[in-house]
């Protein structure tokens, strides 16, 4: 396994609502979309797919079918870098489910730099010097095998 910390986009939906294809291309998506907007490693980005069973997601009071996408990045970043995250992790879904808009919920949820821990660091705020410093920290860490650098 590789380091562990924020961020973490989770795709929360019903058993059965994605198949291994769209579960891999949606990573390489929510991968892509974090690079690309927050300049972040990609080795740094985690996607996990939850998924419960009938009964178990209900939206009105009513069981319901919704998929809940949650991304949860360093706060600190502004806020048009937190709408393109939001707009474009939606976009990527719908293109790739066909799902109806209206049962499709994102959210990013912000964690405080000093409350994540990656390679035994604290992790950084963001910005350039911090991560830059970060990065070479990791970069030569010997804990840390040189796939995940």
């Amino acid at each position: 396994g590789g380091l562990i910390s924020v961020p973490v986009y989770e795709c929360l939906t019903p058993a059965g609502t994605l198949d291994a294809a769209q579960r891999h291309r949606f990573a390489q998506e929510a991968t892509r979309i974090h690079t690309e907007v927050t300049g972040s490693r990609a080795q740094f980005v985690h996607v996990i797919f939850p998924e419960l069973g009938a009964g178990y997601m209900y939206s009105a009071g009513e069981a319901g079918a919704p998929a809940i996408i949650r991304a949860q990045i360093r706060a600190g970043r502004p806020r048009e870098a937190r709408e393109s995250i939001l707009r474009q992790l939606e976009t990527s879904y719908l293109e790739l489910t066909g799902a109806d808009p209206k049962e499709v919920m994102v959210t990013v949820l912000e964690v405080p730099p000093d409350c994540a821990l990656s390679g035994g660091m604290i992790m950084p705020e963001p910005n350039k010097a911090d991560e830059a410093a970060f990065y070479d920290a990791i970069d030569n860490s010997p804990s840390c095998s040189p796939a995940h650098r």
